[in-house]
C-alpha cells in the first residue's frame, strides 16, 4: 500500500497492538451512541455524526486524523456553543482536548508509529506524560471512584441534565476504597518507572497500567450495581468499560515490553 492512500484497513487479531486499536475504536462507539439518545432534530445528530466520523477516520489511518480528532471535536464544540449562546460548551470543549487528544495519540505512541517522526526515547516519554493525563481524568473526574470511596454516595447527571443520587452499601464501598488505593499505587508505579526511569523492585510499568486498569474496572462495576441509577444499556457500558480497560492497560504493554528483558540482560 502506497504512503499516499487515504486509508489504511488494520490488522483485527487478539494482538495487543489490535486489540488497543479496538479499544480507541470502542470508545468512540459508546460516545456516538451516548450522544445520539434523546436526539430530536437534525441538529441534534451533529455530534454523533462527528464521534462516528472521528472513531473511523482514527480506526481507518486517515492522514492527519489525529491532530484533527484532537482539535477538530473541541473546536466544534467551541463553534457550536458561542452560535447556541451555551457558554459552558467551552468548558467542555477544553475537557473534551484533555481526554480526545490522549485517546488520538496513545495507540500512535504505544506501538511506535513511523508517521509520528519520534524517536523512541522521545516517544516512550510523550506516551508517559499523556498515559498520566488520561488516567488521573479517567480516575478522578470521568469516573465516581473517588466519591465513592469516600462518602459512598454521589450526584450523576445524564444528556437530559435529570439527576439521580447513586449509593453503594458499605461492603460495596470498602471495594471502592481499595480500587481507589490501587488506582493510586498503580499511577504512582507507572510515573516512577516509566516517566522518571526510577526501579521499584520488581515492578514494571506495565504493572502500574494494569493496576490502574483493575482499579476502573472496579469503578465502572460499581457504578453499574449502585443504587438510584438511572437506566442504562448493558451492551454500550460492557464496551465502554472493555475499552477504557485497554485504554489503560495496553500502552503500558505495548511500549514497554522490552523494559524487562534489558533490565534482566544488565
Amino acid at each position: 500500500m502506497s504512503d499516499s492512500a487515504m486509508f489504511k484497513m488494520p490488522t483485527i487479531d487478539l494482538s495487543a497492538k489490535s486489540l488497543l486499536t479496538l479499544s480507541q475504536l470502542g470508545f468512540f462507539v459508546c460516545f456516538t451512541y451516548w450522544f445520539s439518545q434523546g436526539a430530536e432534530s437534525n441538529s441534534d445528530y451533529l455530534f454523533p455524526a462527528l464521534f462516528a466520523i472521528s472513531g473511523l477516520a482514527l480506526f481507518l489511518s486517515v492522514p492527519n486524523a489525529r491532530i484533527g480528532v484532537t482539535l477538530g471535536v473541541p473546536a466544534f464544540m467551541v463553534v457550536m456553543g458561542l452560535a447556541s449562546g451555551e457558554n459552558d460548551m467551552i468548558f467542555w470543549a477544553i475537557f473534551m482536548l484533555i481526554m480526545f487528544g490522549p485517546i488520538a495519540y496513545m495507540p500512535a505512541l504505544a506501538s511506535g508509529d513511523s508517521t509520528l517522526g519520534l524517536e523512541d526515547g522521545d516517544r516512550t516519554m510523550r506516551l508517559g506524560i499523556v498515559w498520566l493525563a488520561f488516567t488521573l481524568l479517567m480516575v478522578f473526574m470521568m469516573s465516581s471512584l473517588v466519591q465513592a470511596a469516600m462518602d459512598g454516595e454521589w450526584t450523576e447527571e445524564d444528556f437530559d441534565e435529570s439527576e439521580y443520587t447513586m449509593s453503594l452499601d458499605s461492603t460495596e464501598q470498602t471495594i471502592a476504597q481499595v480500587a481507589l488505593g490501587l488506582a493510586v499505587i498503580g499511577v504512582l508505579v507507572f510515573l516512577l518507572t516509566a516517566v522518571m526511569g526510577r526501579e521499584v523492585g520488581p515492578m514494571l510499568p506495565w504493572h502500574g497500567g494494569a493496576m490502574a486498569a483493575g482499579a476502573l474496572l472496579i469503578g465502572q462495576y460499581l457504578w453499574l450495581v449502585a443504587d438510584g441509577g438511572p437506566d442504562y444499556n448493558l451492551a454500550s457500558e460492557v464496551i465502554f468499560i472493555l475499552s477504557l480497560v485497554g485504554l489503560v492497560a495496553l500502552p503500558p504493554c505495548i511500549a514497554y515490553r522490552d523494559t524487562s528483558g534489558s533490565s534482566e540482560a544488565e
